[in-house]
């Protein structure tokens, strides 16, 4: 297998089971390595640092965010291909197509990003209207912030471009019809998994 195809189109060679699998042990990791960092992946494209809380709601958040999406995106296949598919390839495909999520998760990691993170969330809470927030002072901190944020920003693209390859390859679907059709329910997902986030957060 190409590297392209190792990094844009694992679904060529990985599908069904296995790629539920491997999409199950990646979306666990990342919410793992995002526990004790206040790191949640709080929607199926979004990233934020916040709270801290018990490691099972922020691996929830990602089975969330992959059920949302991957729902969503097998009863659309089921309305707009005209050829039969099954359900354990979109369905394993979709969860695998969120490992990058694992990268982002590391990056966090780096010291600095959450000092820099804490002081700008700081210098924005509690500001009264009209008023500017005053930005925390630059420095290595600030650097280290940027370059993550743009890494997390890649990342976020890199999975949806899985996303898209997961849905095209396994629901055999292309052109503008499709992609509207991923466009619009990616959008649907995104809020249904804040909505269900929200509701698993007022357990807490």
């Amino acid at each position: 297998m190409k590297l392209s195809q190792i990094l844009f189109h694992p679904f060529v060679r990985i599908a069904g089971g296995t790629a539920l699998l491997l999409g199950l042990v990646a979306i666990t990791l990342a919410g793992l390595i995002g526990a004790p960092q206040g790191l949640h992946f709080d929607g199926v494209l979004d990233t934020h640092a916040g709270k801290s809380g018990p490691w099972w709601f922020f691996v929830s958040e990602g089975l969330i965010d992959w059920l949302s999406l991957a729902v969503l995106l097998l009863i659309a296949g089921r309305f707009i291909s005209k050829t039969a598919f099954r359900s354990i390839d979109l369905l394993g495909t979709q969860a695998f197509a969120r490992w990058p999520t694992v990268l982002t998760a590391l990056a966090c990691l780096v010291p600095g990003f959450h000092r820099f993170s804490d002081a700008l969330t700081k210098s924005i809470i509690g500001l009264k209207p009209g008023q500017i927030p005053q930005l925390p002072a630059g420095g290595p901190d600030a650097v280290v912030f940027g370059l993550v944020t743009l890494f997390m920003l890649a990342c976020t693209v890199w999975m949806v471009a899985l996303m898209w390859k997961s849905f095209s390859h396994c629901c055999n679907l292309r052109g503008g019809k499709a992609v509207g059709t991923f466009v619009i329910t990616l959008l649907l997902a995104e809020l249904l998994s804040k909505v269900l986030i929200g509701q698993l957060f007022k357990l807490l």
